[in-house]
């Protein structure tokens, strides 16, 4: 990843799209009829980094053709629209795997790259004028620890509310299930229920937050807001005794309605201060969902070494309301 800017640089965006679709699809049928624990485990982490590309030259497709004034409604939508598959794809996958086929999950999801290639190829465009800066990571995380402008500090302040979002993700995801049938005793097919319920807030409200930042408030009010409820509702989580399926979606639904406003504003804000140019960076900020599932590991177990599992998630929701030192002195784009 950190090295992808160089091949949008060399060989364009769209071409890097499309041949990074199209090599996904080669691995996913690999996936399909692997009998290899060595081929499945290898396949698989080829596929994850051909996905991020694939995110990737997305964002800097999106970048190329967005204007300021409404990037918080593209983000939005396109936010909305990531979400939707992610909520559907469960669903999906459970009917496919019904006599134990989880090759036929594998030959969807290649299927499904068919219909991005062929818009990739045929309506999307490369900006002939567009110079891409090629760069790797370093020289701009050296930049944006110096600080030396105003421009760099807001980006430093807001790729950091981007981690701290992503080591949210990461922990949840691993350890909350963990946590709701291990200790609380909820069983798989609720626990289905209280996760689809989870992730409604981001497909209903990230593309009207969009907007109203775009026309009205700009995005670090709502920002901030956003931290503060997922973080207080987080640290409330880990007090909640309860085992009914129907209180932990709720208390979930509210922890993502905070984290689905943290989510497009932090991408809105981002990308009002760079341009479709500025590949390194976009680059930079794809690294951390990556990087924050490494340190998330390394966060609980440091948490578990003097407390009880609970705890996890009420020192989860300070760090996340930590966030407000940085999001204060964000310059704001209204």
């Amino acid at each position: 990843m950190s090295q992808i800017s160089k091949l949008i640089k060399a060989y364009g965006n769209i071409k890097v799209l499309v041949s990074s679709a199209a090599l996904a699809i080669f691995v996913l049928i690999l996936l399909a009829l692997a009998k290899s624990v060595t081929v499945i485990i290898s396949t698989f982490i080829i596929y994850y980094c051909l996905g991020f590309f694939i995110r990737y030259t997305l964002d800097v497709y999106l970048e190329n053709i967005s204007d300021d004034k409404n990037t918080g409604l593209i983000r939005g939508f396109y936010l909305t629209f990531l979400n939707t598959a992610w909520l559907i794809s469960p669903f999906l996958a459970s009917r496919l795997v019904v006599n134990g086929d989880f090759w036929k999950i594998y030959v969807v999801a290649a299927m499904s790259l068919l219909p991005l290639i062929a818009i990739a190829s045929v309506f999307l465009y490369e900006q002939k004028d567009l110079k891409y800066d090629g760069q790797s990571i370093f020289p701009q995380l050296r930049r944006l620890w110096r600080g030396e402008n105003q421009t760099d500090r807001c980006i430093r302040r807001i790729l950091a509310v981007d981690f701290l979002l992503c080591l949210f993700y990461a922990v949840m995801v691993i350890y909350m299930p963990l946590y709701l049938h291990e200790h609380l005793g909820l069983p798989w097919n609720e626990l289905g229920l209280v996760f689809t319920i989870m992730l409604v807030p981001f497909v209903i409200l990230e593309l009207p937050l969009g907007r109203i930042a775009d026309r009205w408030m700009g995005e670090k009010e709502i920002l901030m807001g956003g931290l503060v409820i997922t973080g207080l509702s987080t640290s409330v989580l880990a007090f909640i005794p309860s085992a009914s399926w129907l209180v932990w979606a709720g208390l979930l639904f509210i922890t993502r309605v905070g984290a689905a406003g943290i989510e497009v504003m932090k991408e809105a804000y981002l990308f009002k201060k760079i341009d479709g140019s500025d590949t390194s960076l976009i680059s930079l900020s794809r690294i951390i969902v990556p990087f924050s599932y490494l340190i998330g590991p390394l966060f609980v177990s440091l948490i578990l070494l003097f407390f009880d599992f609970n705890y996890v998630f009420f020192f989860l929701g300070l760090l996340v309301l930590s966030g407000l030192f940085f999001t204060a002195k964000l310059k704001d784009t209204k």
